[in-house]
């Protein structure tokens, strides 16, 4: 589990890192403030990676089940294109961005199941993930499409651009409180 965190980290790292440069030297405020949620975006998913494959590799080991194997692949195709698009946003921040969240589209409509894990070695249940439960999901990362597109024509482009940068920071946010909540419940389930 640990060697799946280094090669993500070795991954993401060096894109994260080409991406705050544009953050700090970026040429219009605009960039600059899309770098900095295009950064934040690029650790969380990069935690997320490693979180999605742990627990497939988890679940490969404790259950058998046929659909794993196509939401490894998924998961896979995900992270690359996903890194492409990063790597592209440390040198054209618009593309790049374009790239990452058709990732996102790509991995919403095709990961038909989601995996629970209650504990560090216990898998509750593998369970179908219907496209109604994505929806929300799906019409933000569209949402972001549509922004990306018209900051890219340089349309209403600071407005824009924070309207981005503040979808990061809610996404963050409720992945923080999620995160928060499945420790806490873990530990009570664990007492």
């Amino acid at each position: 589990m640990e060697r799946i965190s280094i090669i993500m980290f070795l991954l993401f790292f060096p894109a994260c890192i080409g991406i705050l440069k544009q953050a700090i030297w970026g040429t219009e405020l605009t960039e600059q403030i899309i770098a900095i949620a295009m950064c934040l975006f690029c650790i969380e998913q990069a935690r997320m990676a490693v979180r999605d494959l742990q627990k497939i590799t988890e679940a490969k080991r404790l259950v058998v089940d046929i659909r794993l194997d196509s939401f490894y692949i998924i998961t896979l195709t995900t992270i690359i294109v996903e890194l492409l698009g990063f790597y592209f946003s440390s040198v054209w921040l618009g593309w790049g961005s374009i790239i990452i969240l058709l990732s996102q589209v790509w991995f919403n409509l095709l990961a038909t199941i989601k995996i629970k894990i209650l504990s560090a070695s216990i898998i509750d249940v593998i369970e179908p993930w219907t496209i109604s439960e994505r929806l929300p999901v799906l019409i933000a990362d569209i949402l972001g499409l549509v922004l990306v597109s018209f900051w890219m024509l340089k349309g209403a482009s600071l407005g824009i651009s924070l309207v981005l940068c503040t979808m990061v920071v809610i996404y963050l946010g409720i992945k923080l409180i999620s995160s928060v909540s499945n420790y806490l419940r873990n530990r009570v389930y664990l007492s």
